[in-house]
């Protein structure tokens, strides 16, 4: 079983003041740039309408922002789940979640990957523990959180000087998501590789949760947005039966702030790279109750595509046993379902310890679940 300390995030303060920082080359172990993903596509490049570069639009310092990289050409579908319905997975690992009790009910298993050093024992299941899945009939779900990677700083990208984690923006880290994909790719036809990229992808830049709190800020979230959609095709490319998201932290629906682009404004900035992919997804952890931010969340992103609650968990055993009877019982799950929801993740078996516990979840998966064993 794998285990790591995840940010079990709150409604954080927004920065009022910028951070004064040395901006230096962002250099990919591959020896690249920030600018060029692994597949020599610029990640910046001027996208074409009606055969005219577009210009780029005008930012809050009154200057021209760099032009966005042209969206995916196209999404893929995920697997038809019927109204009222929901995929259930569990985690934290393929290993730990394909030996739970429940696993003959689960439509998929979830799994971590924190950075680099866990490709030596991902390369090792593709072998063996990958293709059992698969032929069990579970689709596999493979989170990736990078808030805990490789150092935070300054970093010069297409779109100017951008403060925080800088592994997601090196081309190291798109070399390693082609590794990712070849290690779960899996038939096209077979059970679905669901993606859930930059969980919590909020608190990566070094004043988080708003677009505009600093302008270093702003170009973080873009070459992030770069990131993403470079990462989604490499997806698409090498594993066939991939469908990507970019991963919510589940809090961004709690307040607003249209001026700086924080709170549930934060959404709209990402609006293309939304519609850009094959599904949504955010997690819900809070030690407080999380049923409102479930459904607050699957509404406000089931406007963009089929949404995923992708990492669902509490340290607090009551908040957790209460959220679970708020969202998985009488017709909670037929109204979630009918905003976008269509598939429910439980982190871990942390909550799940107890007899009791376990029949509580077992009795929401087999009434409102869906398992399509082949």
């Amino acid at each position: 079983m794998r285990s790591r300390r995840f940010r079990h995030a709150t409604v954080p303060l927004i920065a009022l003041l910028a951070a004064t920082a040395v901006a230096v080359p962002l250099l990919g172990r591959g020896g690249g740039d920030a600018t060029t993903g692994g597949d020599g596509v610029a990640a910046a490049a001027d996208p074409v309408v009606d055969g005219e570069v577009a210009d780029g639009p005008i930012g809050r310092s009154g200057r021209a922002e760099p032009p966005r990289r042209p969206l995916a050409a196209g999404t893929r579908a995920v697997p038809a789940t019927p109204a009222g319905k929901l995929r259930f997975g569990l985690g934290p690992g393929l290993d730990s979640a394909h030996a739970s009790p429940l696993a003959p009910d689960l439509d998929f298993l979830s799994t971590w990957y924190n950075g680099p050093n866990d490709l030596s024992f991902l390369r090792k299941w593709k072998a063996d523990l990958i293709p059992e899945v698969y032929r069990s009939g579970h689709g596999i779900h493979l989170i990736v959180w990078l808030d805990g990677t490789g150092e935070v700083g300054t970093v010069q990208t297409a779109h100017g000087p951008a403060c925080g984690r800088e592994y997601p923006l090196s081309s190291g880290f798109l070399d390693d998501a082609r590794e990712l994909a070849s290690i779960f790719s899996g038939p096209a036809d077979g059970p679905a590789l669901y993606v859930t990229l930059f969980t919590e992808f909020q608190t990566y830049p070094c004043h988080p949760n708003a677009w505009a709190t600093t302008p270093d800020t702003t170009n973080y979230y873009l070459t992030l947005q770069d990131q993403y959609l470079a990462a989604l095709n490499i997806f698409h490319s090498g594993a066939p039966n991939a469908r990507v998201s970019l991963g919510w932290g589940g809090w961004q629906s709690r307040w607003d702030d249209p001026v700086a682009g924080g709170g549930r404004s934060l959404i709209t900035h990402f609006a293309d790279v939304l519609r850009a992919s094959d599904f949504e997804s955010f997690q819900a952890m809070g030690t407080d109750p999380n049923a409102a931010d479930v459904r607050d969340m699957t509404k406000a992103l089931g406007q963009y595509g089929p949404v995923m609650l992708a990492h669902f968990k509490s340290e607090s055993q009551a908040t957790w046993e209460a959220d679970m009877h708020a969202l998985l019982s009488g017709d909670a799950v037929r109204q979630l379902s009918q905003d976008g929801l269509f598939a429910f993740s439980f982190m871990d078996a942390a909550n799940l310890a107890s007899p009791a516990a376990l029949t509580l979840a077992r009795g929401a998966i087999q009434s409102h679940g869906v398992h399509s064993t082949l």
